[in-house]
């Protein structure tokens, strides 16, 4: 239970995945090797290699 005046823990996660500001990440497209802007992102969890970030135009599913 959060204490008197604090955020509960859903709603501090709420708070951060809000970001409105388009920033560059640090991800690098694994297709063409460039940093991803935060509205390009697109993140694939792979099996047996983990997450791999692309633009959201450069993933094609094999």
């Amino acid at each position: 239970m959060p204490k008197k005046g604090e955020l509960s823990k859903t709603a501090r996660a709420s708070l951060a995945n809000r970001e409105t500001v388009n920033h560059q990440t640090q991800h690098i497209c694994a297709s063409c090797n460039e940093p991803i802007w935060l509205t390009d992102l697109y993140p694939v969890k792979v099996l047996g290699k983990g997450m791999s970030y692309y633009h959201k135009d450069h993933y094609k599913v094999q």
